[in-house]
């Protein structure tokens, strides 16, 4: 399946407990996605708030109470051919924990990943196993040639992830943009020959074309 295709229909993608697939305009997923994106634990890493700039935090955005906000903002940029995002549903209970995304796409070669856990969801290994899922369609579906994971210096939660998915460290960018924030963050690299050497098993990850 080709970058292309993927813009037209975007596959569902299953792991040993998650089900990743597009956002859909149902209340149930406007809900769960309100309860990440409207959490500080989890915006201020998103480069969408400026926290060094409210040291009180009294600048903090308002909470978003429209159940149709991400629907819409997700679909605009699946549209216009600048995002992929995949929510993250659990297979047991159904309930969206987050979403993953690929974006900054370059020369139909590179992409960064992006991802974002509700917060009650964290230190159990669902960003891993979405990452690993994004990693193998990325390389084996997606034929791209490099992925890279840009993130805060100081988010030690995605600093792991990267490393347990292979990624290698290339360097600290001092006071770097990060969408709407200017930052110290990571950048992280993954090239195609180096997974073809540790590729992910087909009993982690299916693609459902």
């Amino acid at each position: 399946m080709s970058l292309d295709a993927c813009f037209q229909k975007l596959p569902v993608i299953e792991t040993k407990r998650l089900r990743l697939r597009q956002i859909t305009d149902h209340p149930r997923d406007g809900k769960d996605s309100l309860e990440f994106i409207n959490d500080y634990s989890v915006y201020r890493f998103w480069g969408l708030y400026d926290e060094s700039n409210d040291v009180d935090g009294s600048k903090r955005p308002e909470k978003i109470t429209e159940l149709d906000y991400h629907y819409k903002a997700t679909m605009e940029e699946y549209k216009a051919g600048r995002e992929l995002t995949w929510l993250m549903e659990r297979k047991d209970t159904g309930k969206v924990i987050g979403e993953i995304v690929l974006y900054d796409f370059q020369l139909k070669k590179q992409a960064d990943i992006g991802y974002r856990i509700n917060k009650n969801f964290w230190g159990q290994g669902f960003a891993t196993e979405a990452g690993q899922a994004m990693v193998k369609v990325a390389f084996e579906t997606l034929n791209l040639h490099r992925l890279q994971i840009r993130c805060f210096s100081n988010n030690h939660g995605s600093v792991r992830v990267a490393h347990k998915l292979g990624f290698q460290q290339e360097g600290l960018i001092r006071q770097g943009v990060i969408i709407n924030v200017l930052t110290d963050y990571y950048i992280f690299g993954y090239l195609k020959e180096e997974y073809d050497k540790n590729p992910i098993s087909e009993d982690l990850v299916k693609v459902c074309l």
